[in-house]
């Protein structure tokens, strides 16, 4: 048995009875206990392309949503358990978390979320840091994002995680963070990035997820750290589960694999405890 399907057949009542009665003119009343299967978690995924699994596997969804992504992955693991809907989207923010949350309600068992990064300027930041002309720009760009970690996310995490819990309260609400885009390495020729920044870049990470799990703990759902899975496969190492320069013309770049959704994020979900309240 597979450990969504045990966890969920674990939490989850096995059957539930139903006693028929004979009606008063038939032969002697009696009881018969019905088996009923128990109707599937109804568990709902929001966030960004890394929950939408955009970059994991082809596909024609506008918002990049792919059956490689780890939300879809977990239903597929549990046999009929779980029943999903995935409204995450590339490029959402906290923000357009809050409207996804329209697709929550009281019926909802199990939310996970996956947001924060679009809430930074990321992408700009790596842009102007592999530009070697731009390095007032890479600096200019790099406090500019520290100082959105310490004011406007923190806030902005917040709000999103009010709204969520709100909107399913009888939901376990799972909060994950990020991979680090570089593995420890001294070369790096398949990414035009220099050490330092790759350093920069898995600093800003670092405290971009230390933000989310604050957040998840001030508002009382569970995070998850994805970091240790992803520890031995980001950029630069032998065996990557981030998408790399091939990838920077769609935009598909730092964004987890088939393989990084597979054995990076849906472990570390599915291991955090799916049913349980926080």
């Amino acid at each position: 048995m597979s450990y969504p399907t045990a966890i969920f057949h674990r939490v989850v009542a096995v059957c539930a009875t139903v006693a028929l009665t004979a009606t008063a003119w038939a032969a002697p009343a009696t009881a018969v206990a019905v088996s009923v299967a128990p109707s599937p978690l109804q568990y709902v995924a929001l966030g960004d392309s890394y929950a939408a699994g955009f970059g994991a596997a082809p596909t024609s969804d506008a918002c990049g949503r792919s059956a490689a992504a780890y939300p879809a992955l977990l239903a597929r693991e549990a046999h009929g358990g779980i029943a999903v809907r995935n409204a995450a989207c590339v490029g959402a923010t906290t923000a357009d978390v809050i409207r996804q949350s329209s697709a929550l309600s009281p019926r909802t068992g199990l939310v996970t979320i996956t947001a924060g990064a679009n809430d930074l300027p990321l992408k700009q930041l790596l842009e102007s840091c592999m530009n070697r002309f731009s390095a007032v720009a890479c600096q200019d760009g790099t406090l500019t994002i520290n100082r959105r970690l310490v004011t406007a996310l923190p806030r902005d995490l917040n709000r999103m995680l009010r709204t969520v819990t709100t909107a399913a309260p009888n939901a376990r609400v799972i909060v994950t963070g990020y991979p680090l885009p570089f593995a420890k390495s001294r070369q790096c020729p398949a990414v035009p990035v220099t050490a330092r920044m790759r350093v920069r870049a898995n600093q800003v990470v670092s405290r971009l997820n230390a933000a989310i799990a604050a957040a998840a703990n001030r508002n009382r759902v569970r995070y998850v750290d994805v970091q240790p899975g992803f520890a031995a496969h980001g950029l630069c190492s032998r065996k990557p589960w981030l998408v790399g320069a091939e990838g920077m013309r769609d935009d598909r770049v730092l964004h987890p694999t088939a393989t990084g959704q597979a054995r990076g994020y849906l472990p570390a979900v599915a291991g955090s405890g799916l049913t349980d309240r926080a």
